[in-house]
């Protein structure tokens, strides 16, 4: 019984000091890493209020403000909760809503996730919101924090 607590012990131990990002890790700068490898900073921000939660769409390309059909060859697309707060990307397959995922779209049709960093939703006003954000999934990497008006969807 002793080995196995120690064990325990041992193990929790190694993954507090190897593991956790955290939003002191998230650098004051534009959104900026690699998609695909290649270097990539935020150009233009896009975040629609869709009722529960914000859709957020990031560019590397100027786009209009509150384009909801913008487009660009990569893009980063995630999904952020209304309220000011720390949320660690994980993927939760029984529970959804447990769910906080970061999208690299890395070209046309191809799509990677990350389920390893942190987004924290800095502040949020009736219309304008600061979020951060740092991830990393294969060769795709993300760091920094933006501030946006918020659009409202029309049915």
């Amino acid at each position: 019984m002793k080995i196995r607590l120690g064990i325990l012990a041992l193990g929790t131990t190694l993954l507090a000091a190897c593991g956790g990002t955290s939003i002191d890790d998230i650098e004051d700068q534009a959104p900026q890493g690699t998609v695909a490898g290649a270097s990539w900073t935020m150009k233009s921000a896009v975040v629609t209020d869709d009722g529960d939660r914000f859709s957020v769409s990031l560019y590397p390309i100027e786009v209009p403000a509150c384009d909801s059909f913008a487009s660009s060859d990569t893009q980063i697309l995630f999904s952020a909760p209304k309220t000011a707060g720390e949320y660690p990307l994980k993927l939760e397959l029984t529970d959804l809503n447990g769910s906080q995922t970061i999208t690299f779209v890395t070209g046309p049709g191809q799509n990677v996730i990350a389920s390893e960093g942190i987004l924290n939703v800095e502040s949020v006003s009736a219309d304008k919101v600061t979020i951060g954000l740092l991830a990393e999934a294969d060769n795709n990497t993300i760091n920094g924090r933006f501030t946006t008006s918020i659009c409202k969807t029309t049915n």
